[in-house]
């Protein structure tokens, strides 16, 4: 079977589970999300956009962050973001986080949505990982882990700069549903089809690179220029060239687009 042919077939599979069934999805926000990632369904980094992109909006949140991850990983990168745009947001993605906080063992521990309404004193938090939120304004958080069956899939959080008054929004109330039902059988679908069809050669190669031009890579996936990066990083504009060229030697690819299919593909390095 073609590539072509395993979306296409991916894509009436989930659009019969999704779509045809109200009642599968009976909250019509849920409908449309789920209509917009299947269009890029053969393609896990943008349907990770769409997802942080919709959720910032329905959720009215600073930064929505999100990215293939599993328990028992030392750090943690978040592979997209959605930044408010009427104010200046820190960008997290590139950012390596402590995945062993205990934080983050509660978020896993559940299909919930785990709420974090005062960063700096809950105890939740080791130091390093509040330190961390503090330095790039986050007072309140929330947290869902994205299960698919009971195999860890990924995680998506959402951050504001202020507190946050009260919890018990629309959207807040339907997250759990977004996450369970949309996003972890979409994003499921489109890892499986680029690890089938993508260069077996590819999660070898990724090993091959250098913690720093790894970051690197990841940030430029995302769609930063490089002078953004080399902003973001305090690194030169050839520094960054140089970085970059590497990684496209290392893995074979000659695209931003091919390289984030790579990377989106093997998430867990």
């Amino acid at each position: 079977m073609t590539h072509s042919d395993d979306v296409l077939q991916a894509q009436r599979r989930l659009r019969g589970s999704l779509l045809d069934d109200r009642c599968a999805l009976p909250w019509r926000p849920a409908r449309e999300f789920a209509a917009q990632m299947l269009l890029y369904v053969e393609d896990p980094l943008q349907c990770w956009r769409i997802g942080v992109e919709c959720l910032r909006e329905l959720l009215d949140a600073d930064r929505v962050d999100g990215g293939f991850a599993q328990p028992g990983q030392a750090l943690y990168s978040p592979l997209v973001e959605s930044l408010r745009p009427d104010r200046a947001v820190p960008s997290v993605v590139g950012a390596m986080m402590d995945a062993r906080d205990s934080s983050l063992a509660e978020v896993w521990s559940t299909h919930d949505v785990v709420m974090f309404g005062d960063v700096a004193n809950d105890a939740r938090f080791g130091a390093s990982m509040r330190a961390q939120l503090s330095s790039i304004g986050t007072r309140t958080k929330l947290a869902v882990a994205l299960h698919d069956g009971n195999r860890p899939l990924g995680l998506l959080c959402a951050d504001w700069m202020e507190p946050r008054a009260h919890w018990h929004s629309e959207a807040r109330e339907h997250l759990p549903l977004l996450a369970r039902s949309v996003l972890t059988p979409v994003l499921t679908a489109a890892r499986s089809l680029v690890e089938v069809h993508d260069d077996a050669p590819a999660q070898t190669a990724i090993a091959g690179l250098t913690p720093a031009e790894l970051k690197v890579a990841r940030m430029a996936a995302t769609g930063m220029s490089y002078k953004e990066i080399a902003r973001e990083l305090d690194r030169s504009f050839s520094t960054v060239d140089h970085q970059l060229r590497s990684v496209r030697d290392k893995l074979g690819v000659s695209s931003t687009a091919r390289l984030a299919r790579v990377l989106a593909a093997h998430p867990h390095h």
